[in-house]
Formats: C-alpha cells, structure tokens, sequence
C-alpha cells in the first residue's frame, strides 16, 4: 500500500514537471544558456511537491518514500530530457518540411507544367493488366509519398496538381515554341470595356493566378519581357500547333541534349 501511494504521488509530480518543462521551452533563452539547468530546475520541482504531499508526522512512511525517490529520480530527470529532445527534434521536421513544402511550390511555377503526360517528371509510366495506369518513382525519389504508387486512370489536371504539391514532384514543363505575336496570352482576353484606344488584356475567370486583378498591355514588349512576366504571373502564350517536340528545352533539366541542340540550332 505504501509503495503503490509512492508511486501514484511520483507519477503525478512527474506529469506536473512535464508539464512545466513544455512550458519552459519557449522561455528557455530567456532564463539561462544551459538546458541542464532548466532541468535541474524542474527536478528540483518535482522532488519539493512530491516531499510535501507525504505526511511529515508519518515517521514510518517518510524515510522510505524519500529514499525511493532519491532513486528514482535520475531516471526521471533523463527521462525528462528525452521528452525534451523529441520535441524539439518534431519541432525541426515540421520546419524543414514546411521549408521544402515552400521550395517545391515555388518550383511548380517556373513554366508551364504539362499535365497532359500521365506521369510526374522521371516517373516510369506502366500500363497494367487491369486497364490502369501506374507512375512508379525513380530510385532518386525522397518525397514524402515515397512507397506509394501512383495510379491514375484519366486523372484531371486538378487532381495531378494536388498530387504534385502534396508529393513533391513536378510534371513536365511543356516544351513547344510559343506564338508571342498573341496579343493576349492564354486564359487572358482583351477588355472590351477599354477606352483609352490599347489593346488590354485581362484575366478571364479560368485564370487564378497572382496578377488575376491585373489589366495589362503587352504593345511593346519583346519577347524577353513576355517571358518574364509569364514566370512572374503564371500565364503563358500559346504553342504554336505542330511545334511540340521533344527538342526544346526544359526548365527542369536545363542542360540536357534536348535543350543543347535547341539551343544550338535556334
């Protein structure tokens, strides 16, 4: 009976110092450089409530439960200090997870994605038996969806968006030459409320990237210019119909051969 009250009292003084070392993480520059002494601190927490919730008049039970304790408690303290770098090891990896969750969808927009191919850019696209299709990742995959196959049978634009954003891995970029002499480019069309005498492109309502409250004349840019603001505003010119090839080049892997003989001979 004695220990059995022992231990209910030390585990409660446990789960109150546990508590107080959750909180004291976020003060912890504030009180000292040493995490060992934030610690001791809360050590020294748990052996003063846990001394104070035993009967003092009690002379059998006392000795005993201060002797229990005075063993116990180094394992508590080291216990303590794992919890503690657990968290902040959780802390870290939610931290870098939204760092490259940041960095990927920054990627995404570096051209056009082609989401007409079945799968994401060095995936293996494989047919199966059933009438689906699977994307298998290559061997240099690390994303968080890594042991997952992706199967797809007429999957929408939207859904591989997601998946892209969600997994880590880009489509293509489509690789076409693109007719800049549109006055407008895609999902953009002239204002015909426009009185000033230019020709003004504004967003349709398919378009939903960043300058979609923009109206914009593109008379006078060149192609270079074209180029820039379809990075800056996710927007891009239309192909010119036939052009699609395999030899233009691609953001994604700009030093390919693909792209060394298009730039040689363009």
């Amino acid at each position: 009976m004695i220990i059995a009250l022992v231990w209910t009292l030390l585990a409660a003084s446990t789960v109150s110092g546990l508590l107080e070392i959750d909180r004291q993480e976020t003060e912890t520059k504030r009180l000292a450089d040493d995490p060992n002494l934030e610690v001791a601190q809360s050590s020294a927490n748990i052996a003063a409530k846990g001394t104070l919730s035993l009967d003092a008049d009690n002379t059998d039970i006392l000795p005993n439960a201060h002797n229990l304790q005075r063993e116990l408690l180094p394992y508590i303290e080291e216990r303590a200090v794992d919890i503690k770098k657990q968290l902040h090891r959780g802390t870290q990896s939610e931290e870098r997870k939204r760092e490259a969750d940041a960095k990927h969808e920054h990627t995404i927009h570096l051209c056009q994605r082609d989401y007409k191919q079945p799968c994401p850019l060095g995936f293996k696209h494989i047919a199966t038996s059933d009438g689906q299709h699977t994307c298998l990742p290559p061997q240099s995959y690390t994303g968080p969806c890594i042991g997952q196959e992706l199967v797809y049978r007429f999957m929408p634009e939207e859904d591989k968006i997601s998946w892209s954003i969600n997994c880590l891995a880009n489509w293509p970029c489509m690789r076409c030459r693109r007719r800049y002499s549109d006055i407008c480019p895609e999902k953009w069309e002239l204002d015909k409320h426009n009185t000033a005498g230019k020709l003004v492109c504004k967003a349709s309502d398919e378009y939903q990237g960043p300058c979609k409250d923009d109206k914009i004349s593109f008379i006078g840019y060149n192609i270079e210019m074209q180029k820039q603001w379809s990075q800056r505003c996710q927007a891009w010119w239309p192909c010119d119909s036939g052009t699609k090839h395999t030899v233009m080049p691609d953001a994604d892997l700009p030093i390919t051969l693909a792209a060394t003989l298009y730039r040689i001979t363009h």
